[in-house]
């Protein structure tokens, strides 16, 4: 057993070895190199794409810069604060609008988001902060798988707002211009011209956002893989990184787990503590705190090579699921406390002793996380439990002459259903007879119980009423019973029952209505048990022999009829 666990071991970590050293280079070498050239004619159209996106962008910025410099010049020969204020907002505005289109213009051309080096440092200390900071990796793990469809689906926003708000343009330029078709005068009519072209500026600025927004969606809609294409991306992402620190820390766990599993073991065999006092309180007690040390030490190795990988993210989900496992237990600490209980051996159930479970009595081997329940009398008669199956059963003490089952293989039992059988096979499940014929019925092994066998392999009694006519009650006490019992037993001796009777008793049992019946008890030993049916009617037969033998009469039953007496007339009884 030793040298199979030993192998185990060492095939497991074989493995893994394998695994790490053989499957995941290729996969990262492959991770690596996974950028494959366009094609030229696709190069060309996207950078001719690119191009015009950019033209665009630059001519709105030129005018917008024109309309700043406008806007200065009408603020230096500006006469009232209105007009100045005025003049200054709609400066602000431009320039705003300038500097998100000269960020745009960078985006676009360098292929990156300028928000990813915009940082905030830290100014002081903030307990919520605190804690962003250490689930913030995991959370932000969780924001990049969603960040593509996040953001494809904020430009697909922007661009039905901006389409909206073009179509809201075109309406109020129609109505402007309008308006100036039925104008006559001049005032009012510059005054319109005025804001439909203002107007058509805000529609030129709309539109070129849409154009950008456009581009965008279709340029992020162009980095859009197949489901097949995105699944090996990120399995190569996966084991590049985080795959492999997981599956170095798992190896850790298991590594650290069976070897002090495997040390105690081989110090619980060849120890002489264990063999001088075992299974004490003291041994069982240091037996649970190894094995808390165990799963402790190996979380900690678990831990460890996550911390020295520098894998935050892994090493955060770690201890949120360690923190799960303490929260949980603390819902199930009673529960915990009456296991560790039976593992000291001071709980309801102890070893050594005996238990009911399922209807059938087990004896206790051996009580530790897998308890080992054993029935002599069973074939199989061995089954493991966890100690959590144990909560609820309480065991006592046995005694060394009390019966583990009511029969055993060969022994023949009546049933209270009627059945008379041998027993060929009795397991924890099933329990199964021959009956006579050599036909066989089988028993759920809780049903056969129930039915509470008479097993008879033994020794076995046998009672028979027999009855003779009143005629002879003057003998009946006397010579009747003794003559009774000497013509049977030498019937039964012929019949070759000899060595198997060991008891026979001829009796007078009642007075009955039409006969003195007697009672004839016969034992005998199991060896005969398969006649258990046939020796009534056999002793039946030489009860009979011995009525001929010596003249007496066997009464038949009488039944008395009794007639309704007719006027005049006396009653009448007609005896059969």
């Amino acid at each position: 057993m030793k040298i199979k666990r030993k192998r185990t071991v060492y095939i497991f970590s074989l493995a893994m070895v394998f695994f790490l050293s053989v499957i995941c280079p290729p996969v990262l070498g492959k991770a690596e190199n996974n950028t494959l050239p366009e094609s030229e004619s696709q190069g060309a159209k996207e950078h001719t794409g690119t191009i015009t996106t950019l033209k665009g962008i630059v001519h709105v910025m030129k005018e917008i810069q024109k309309h700043i410099i406008d806007e200065r010049e009408r603020f230096k020969t500006a006469e009232t604060p209105e007009q100045k204020l005025e003049i200054a907002n709609k400066i602000n505005k431009h320039t705003e609008h300038l500097e998100s289109l000269m960020k745009n213009f960078e985006e676009i051309a360098t292929g990156l988001s300028m928000e990813t080096f915009v940082t905030s440092p830290k100014k002081q200390f903030d307990w919520k902060e605190e804690i962003y900071v250490l689930i913030g990796p995991i959370i932000q793990e969780f924001r990049n798988l969603t960040a593509h469809p996040r953001l494809i689906e904020n430009l697909r926003a922007q661009e039905t707002y901006y389409k909206k708000k073009i179509s809201l343009i075109k309406n109020a330029l129609n109505n402007i211009h309008k308006l100036i078709a039925q104008t006559h005068e001049e005032e009012l009519k510059e005054q319109l011209i005025t804001l439909e072209n203002e107007w058509f500026d805000k529609g030129k600025d709309v539109s070129t956002q849409l154009t950008i927004a456009q581009y965008q969606l279709a340029e992020k809609l162009s980095e859009k893989k197949s489901l097949l294409e995105s699944s090996q991306n990120i399995t190569r992402l996966f084991f590049k990184s985080r795959g492999k620190n997981f599956c170095l820390s798992i190896l850790a766990f298991f590594a650290v787990f069976f070897l002090l599993r495997y040390i105690h073991r081989y110090f619980y065999k060849s120890s002489s503590i264990y063999k001088t006092v075992k299974r004490s309180f003291y041994v069982r007690l240091t037996d649970v705190f190894y094995h808390v040390f165990t799963f402790l030490c190996a979380t900690g190795a678990l831990l460890l090579v996550l911390y020295t990988s520098g894998d935050w993210v892994l090493l955060g989900l770690a201890f949120i699921f360690i923190f799960g496992l303490i929260w949980t237990a603390k819902q199930t600490l009673p529960r915990f406390y009456e296991q560790c209980k039976l593992l000291l051996n001071i709980g309801t159930v102890r070893e050594n002793e005996l238990v009911i479970y399922h209807g059938l009595p087990w004896k206790v081997t051996s009580l530790n996380f897998y308890t080992k329940l054993v029935n002599p009398e069973l074939k199989g008669g061995m089954i493991r439990l966890p100690i959590r199956e144990l909560e609820g059963i309480r065991s006592r003490p046995y005694h060394q002459d009390e019966p583990w089952f009511p029969c055993k293989i060969d022994d023949w039992v009546i049933l209270t259903d009627g059945t008379i059988g041998r027993v060929t096979v009795q397991t924890p499940e099933a329990v199964q007879l021959i009956l006579h014929g050599e036909s066989h019925k089988t028993y759920p092994t809780a049903d056969f119980l129930r039915l509470n066998p008479i097993n008879i392999s033994k020794n076995f009694f046998i009672h028979v009423t027999f009855g003779i006519d009143y005629q002879h009650q003057a003998m009946s006490t006397t010579e009747v019973p003794n003559t009774l019992k000497e013509m049977i037993q030498r019937g039964l001796e012929k019949k070759g029952y000899a060595e198997d009777l060991h008891y026979l008793e001829v009796e007078l049992k009642e007075a009955g209505t039409s006969s003195l019946n007697y009672a004839i008890i016969a034992g005998f030993s199991g060896r005969v048990a398969k006649d258990y049916y046939r020796l009534p009617r056999l002793i039946q037969t030489l009860a009979v022999d011995a009525c001929n033998t010596y003249g007496w009469v066997i009464p038949f039953k009488q039944i008395t009829l009794h007639t309704a007496p007719s006027k005049g007339q006396k009653d009448t009884r007609i005896k059969k």
